[in-house]
């Protein structure tokens, strides 16, 4: 699959932190194909990242094989689940995802978890995912204020992962949003080792500081750093030019 003659500017990165001792983060960047990866691993070191690593290796393998971006990502979520059968990784490890398959102008993004998409316009900021946490069901109940979603105890626990699913533990529902880019927009994937550091306002900022997606890329994850670092911390930067 060849993406078409559009051309795009890509920036990518995943870092450890400052606490955490493994990187469970794993990403996927492939311009040629139009396809881009964030999958944050669950489970602990010898777990997490075993079961990020197989997402972003199985979602482009299906993606090559003629399969939806929804689809490859069901595989992905059986595949991890097979792995563990066959002993591999730990038996709870499971991982979230944040996808975007891009065909010229075109783009489709499709998540599992808390891992999230934005689209800056270049003077918004617009999130484009909304996050699979009990943090975002309270809200939705009216239990909790948005602004408590930043400091809850539980903000970290999500409502489905791959390879862990959702209520059943088996399936899982994939969420996909799609859309036509401007020239001019960029869009943003990563993990929750920025969003948990950096509040919308913030990345908001710091994209409108720069135009340039390497500088972009080393600002945001710099003070996701400064910030404290509690986590992992991944970004991925794409705009067509």
């Amino acid at each position: 699959m060849q993406n078409s003659i559009i051309n795009f500017s890509d920036a990518c990165e995943t870092q450890c932190g400052l606490v955490r001792e493994a990187n469970e983060d794993a990403l996927f960047a492939a311009p040629a194909i139009g396809l881009w990866i964030v999958a944050d691993g669950m489970g602990g070191h010898h777990a997490g990242e075993v079961a990020s690593a197989i997402v972003v290796k199985e979602i482009p393998r299906c993606i090559q094989q003629g399969e939806s971006l929804s689809g490859a990502i069901k595989q992905a979520h059986q595949a991890i689940r097979d792995a563990v059968a066959q002993g591999e990784g730990g038996w709870n490890m499971g991982s979230t995802v944040v996808a975007l398959k891009l065909e010229g102008l075109h783009y489709q993004i499709a998540w599992v978890g808390d891992s999230r998409a934005y689209l800056w316009n270049g003077t918004e900021l617009c999130k484009l995912t909304k996050d699979h946490s009990y943090v975002q069901l309270l809200l939705e109940r009216g239990m909790i204020a948005e602004e408590e979603m930043h400091t809850h105890p539980f903000r970290n626990i999500i409502a489905q992962g791959l390879g862990v699913g959702g209520a059943d533990g088996e399936t899982v529902t994939v969420d996909q949003v799609e859309d036509e880019l401007s020239i001019g927009d960029t869009l943003l994937l990563c993990s929750d080792g920025l969003t948990g550091e950096l509040r919308d306002d913030a990345i908001a900022k710091i994209m409108a500081d720069s135009q340039n997606n390497d500088e972009r890329l080393g600002l945001l994850i710099g003070a996701a750093l400064d910030a404290g670092g509690s986590d992992n911390v991944t970004v991925i930067l794409v705009s067509p030019r």
